[in-house]
């Protein structure tokens, strides 16, 4: 029999068969400490390491994990620990396990098992406490990166036998655990191409930047993970330029001083994740440079995690004639762009490293106004207040929190004048506090709108445009108020520029292109924006109309019967009144199709 222990990435025990054994999980974790242990360990010791406490209760514990371990494996079977009253110690004939690394000779297929080794972690459930095994687990971890760091130096001694990537892969992992490095750094510069070395004898304003030292501690330089258009394994199947581009200016960023790189595994991890806030909190990351592939162009974006703002896109095209002598200018052309926002954004950047908590509340309240339901915007109000508990300064907490009244405002349709007046008042108090926040403006924008302010609204959203013209949901807003100022042809126009910075939108952004349609005529095209909407039924109303003028009766009264049942309370003419439209033909023409609708 052969059993087979896995640690890194995941702790599991495997049969002969591959398949996976139901033991304790922590009887794995002791496998792994007798494994990693030279000889027999003392049975007090494992017992403490993995049960701190009371001693007689961690015996007992240490027991009962043996016996069920040795029933999860078949008792019948040679054990796989050999244990005494005194000591217990591995049976190394029966298991194998992905720790052989450690004692691997330096070589090319060995430095990729120790990179592999550091980036998918050792035992990643533990190490997050200051109990003994947590401490075992972190000194695991730390002689991991010692190994990769020796292998890393002997290869780059014989660079011209080792492949360029297996090199640049073990630098950006190296340089994650310590950005400090300054061994790593110079030795990856000297086995990188001729065209980087040129580059970092020549660097441009931007890479002066980069690379000035860092006037605090190298620990509390903002973190950036650099998303790839394509998994690992897709791309190498495509044969992805994309990811190429990607990976040289990884490599290119690991040169700086002023931002840590998040490595490359953590951030396909990060691609599939849909939890921005734990990943905040997990990875303690700053920036996102998204990427996504649309047909032959590459469509890139600074995403500024905390406040959720697209800060910086660009996109250019993927001429597979002509891409590879155009990887170094594309890959110079985004770092120098990037740079400038990383540094226009620094001070933000280290608020957020010294009130973690409170960005990750707001990150959680900004999840939860993804969704237009009166529970999710009550659960986000929640966490904006939570985090304005730890920051009342917190400019983006408080547009958020007005955001959630505003929302209120629309979702109720009550014209209730106390809503909108909280919405103003704490939008006001964000720009009061962050005169440079395009969120806060953004919302200050939102609420005049819906005060009737119109010209207010736009002088505001202009403003925020202003700050940032790259931030997808302040043209979405802009584009929102445009059609409330009849000019519902200019909205349009925004909010499919909206769109574009962000290919994925909430339901918002097409309920607004929807709204501009309707205006428009094009009742055909606003009843397509409104069903590429995740959740339609805020849209009822205006779907009813717009059927309603296309001459379906049946299906403009199945919508009418799903607005009054969601909102049995609903009065036509006591809503439009309220609306704000800044010409009067327009909110006839929306009376017009809600009567027609049967309201």
């Amino acid at each position: 029999m052969s059993l087979r222990l896995t640690t890194l990435g995941g702790c599991q025990l495997q049969d002969e068969a591959g398949q996976a054994i139901a033991a304790p999980y922590l009887s794995l974790v002791l496998l792994a400490y007798l494994y990693s242990s030279e000889s027999k360990v003392a049975r007090r010791s494992a017992a403490h390491l993995i049960w701190a406490g009371n001693p007689d209760a961690a015996s007992t514990n240490l027991r009962s994990t043996l016996r069920r371990l040795s029933q999860a494996i078949g008792e019948n079977r040679v054990p796989v620990i050999e244990a005494d009253g005194t000591y217990l110690k591995l049976n190394h004939q029966v298991l194998t396990c992905d720790l052989e690394f450690e004692t691997a000779e330096i070589s090319a297929d060995n430095l990729n098992l120790c990179s592999d080794a550091v980036a998918k972690v050792f035992l990643p459930a533990e190490g997050r406490t200051s109990a003994q095994l947590s401490i075992w687990v972190k000194d695991v971890r730390q002689r991991h990166v010692a190994l990769l760091r020796q292998q890393f130096l002997n290869a780059a001694d014989q660079s011209e036998k080792i492949a360029r990537s297996d090199l640049r892969r073990a630098a950006v992992l190296l340089l994650e655990y310590d950005p400090g490095d300054e061994e790593i750094r110079r030795r990856i510069s000297v086995t990188d191409n001729q065209e980087q070395q040129r580059i970092v004898a020549q660097p441009t304003k931007a890479q002066q930047i980069m690379t000035a030292p860092p006037s605090a501690d190298l620990w509390t330089v903002p973190r950036i993970a650099l998303l790839p258009p394509d998994t690992a394994v897709s791309a190498q199947k495509a044969g992805s330029v994309a990811n190429a581009l990607i990976e040289d200016l990884t490599i290119g960023l690991c040169a700086s001083r002023a931002v840590s790189v998040v490595a490359p595994y953590t951030s396909e991890r990060i691609r599939s994740s849909r939890d921005k806030a734990a990943i905040l909190e997990r990875h303690k990351i700053t920036y996102v440079l998204d990427t996504q592939r649309t047909e032959d162009a590459l469509f890139v974006q600074l995403v500024f995690l905390p406040t959720d703002e697209i800060i910086w896109a660009t996109r250019f095209k993927l001429d597979p004639g002509e891409i590879s002598g155009q990887r170094q200018t594309i890959t110079n052309a985004v770092q120098t762009s990037l740079v400038k926002q990383l540094h226009s954004t620094k001070t933000l950047a280290l608020d957020v490293s010294n009130q973690p908590e409170a960005y990750v509340s707001f990150l959680r309240g900004l999840q939860d106004l993804s969704h237009m339901s009166l529970p999710s915007i009550r659960r986000a109000r929640r966490h904006f207040k939570a985090s304005l508990e730890i920051d009342r300064n917190f400019a983006s907490s408080l547009a958020g929190l007005s955001r959630t009244f505003s929302m209120e405002w629309i979702l109720t349709a009550r014209g209730d004048q106390e809503l909108l007046q909280q919405a103003v008042r704490l939008a006001g108090q964000a720009v009061s506090n962050n005169g440079q926040s395009a969120g806060a403006f953004k919302e200050v924008g939102v609420s005049h709108l819906f005060m009737g302010r119109i010209d207010e609204s736009l002088e505001a959203l202009e403003m925020a445009e202003t700050l940032s013209p790259h931030y997808a949901d302040v043209l979405f807003s802009h584009a929102d108020s445009l059609v409330h100022a009849s000019k519902p042809a200019d909205a349009l126009r925004k909010v499919l520029n909206s769109i574009e910075l962000n290919p994925l939108p909430p339901d918002p952004y097409f309920w607004a292109a929807a709204g501009a349609c309707y205006f428009l005529g094009e009742f055909s095209q606003a009843l397509d924006f409104i069903g590429r909407m995740r959740d339609c039924k805020p849209a009822d109303r205006l779907a009813a109309a717009c059927w309603a003028m296309l001459g379906d009766p049946a299906k403009a009264r199945t919508y009418r019967l799903r607005v009054l049942r969601n909102n049995p309370d609903f009065d036509l003419e006591r809503w439009v009144a309220v609306l704000p439209h800044k010409e009067k033909w327009q909110t006839e023409m929306y009376r017009e199709g809600l009567i027609k609708a049967g309201f």
